[in-house]
């Protein structure tokens, strides 16, 4: 019996080769006039493929249309999946085939499908094979997805602009030191990406930020007198990349609140004032943004280490899915194959392809 597939699955042949290709086919002349589109391939099947009685057939002719019909889209739809799969990760120097080549020729697989079984279980046989394939498919996509996203993301942070850079891989001990930060009881240094537009208007109002924040006024009246947290002088550059630069600034982490007793007679527990998250507030007004860093210097080197393992586990994950789509394409594709000679065997024209797996 004769059996059409797309010509990609297919070599070009000569007129004579198509002429031998389907001698003895089913309707080889009405195939050589198509010869554009589709080839023909010999297809063995058993000779004793259940038919049924033709009572049998049409009363569940309907059903088993419909059903086969589906199964027919649904493994087409992972032979699909598993092919842009393949095709998203490869590089170009490999091919996806069918037993190691290209199908030429189609034979039933007695082992995995024995012929003598009702087409419903032939169906549903492979429906759970096919179905298995695609799950594992989606473990094996999805957990390759995740450890390159969250490689990529790694490398934007190092490589990217310092708004968003991870600046232990730019803060590196050759650049900075302990003795650049200052974090005590009362105050705390930090780093401050400044665009290089506005340098020169932080150099002369950092000191001024936030002037409503801090209280200096005298015990009992702190709130008489007010002005910036910032330490005045404090501002250093450490670098400049790109267009914006890096500086610190050291300011008063907050004051103290002192309880009292309210007109009732109850006492109100006393508070502490974060000067720090309100100076943020401020600085961003300003469009200066204030980065939360803490000097490490052994975090570089665990960033880059954490980067090369990535690569190395990316790749591995790469090379897997690689494997495992080359492989797992030609089953698939054997087992769509299997579902398309079930609807297009000889005698499927009475109802649509398909058995009811009772014998005459």
């Amino acid at each position: 019996m004769p059996v059409t597939l797309p010509k990609r699955f297919l070599p070009r042949r000569s007129g004579c080769e198509a002429e031998r290709l389907t001698d003895g086919c089913y309707g080889g002349a009405s195939l050589l006039r198509l010869w554009s589109s589709v080839d023909c391939s010999r297809v063995e099947l058993p000779s004793d493929l259940l038919v049924g009685t033709l009572d049998s057939l049409m009363v569940r002719a309907t059903a088993l249309s419909d059903d086969l019909s589906r199964v027919d889209l649904v493994i087409e739809s992972v032979v699909r999946k598993i092919e842009r799969q393949f095709h998203d990760l490869n590089k170009g120097d490999q091919a996806l085939t069918v037993d190691g080549g290209l199908l030429l020729f189609f034979s039933w697989d007695e082992a995995k499908h024995p012929h003598r079984r009702p087409l419903p279980e032939i169906v549903s046989i492979i429906q759970s094979s096919v179905g298995k394939i695609e799950e594992e498919l989606k473990q094996l996509s999805t957990r390759y997805a995740e450890k390159k996203q969250q490689l990529i993301g790694l490398q934007r942070k190092k490589g990217g602009n310092l708004m968003v850079a991870n600046l232990t891989d730019v803060l590196t001990p050759d650049i900075v030191s302990p003795s650049d930060f200052v974090n005590t009881e009362y105050l705390q240094t930090l780093v401050v990406i400044v665009p290089k537009t506005l340098e020169e208007q932080w150099l002369l109002e950092y000191a001024q930020l936030g002037d409503q924040i801090a209280e200096y006024g005298p015990k009992g009246a702190r709130g008489n007198v007010r002005g910036s947290p910032v330490v005045p002088g404090s501002s250093r550059k450490l670098l400049e990349e790109g267009d914006s630069a890096v500086y610190t600034v050291t300011l008063l982490k907050g004051q103290y609140q002192p309880g009292f007793v309210d007109k009732e007679g109850n006492f109100e527990a006393g508070s502490t004032v974060d000067y720090v998250e309100e100076f943020k507030t401020r600085a961003k007004e300003k469009r200066f943004v204030v980065r939360e860093f803490t000097f490490d210097p052994t975090s570089h080197a665990s960033n880059e280490e954490a980067i090369a393992e990535l690569e190395v586990e990316v790749d591995r994950l790469w090379s897997a899915l690689i494997r495992w789509c080359k492989a797992h394409f030609g089953e698939t594709f054997i087992a769509w194959m299997h579902i398309k000679v079930r609807m297009d065997a000889p005698g499927s024209s009475v109802v649509g392809g398909l058995w009811d797996g009772e014998a005459d």
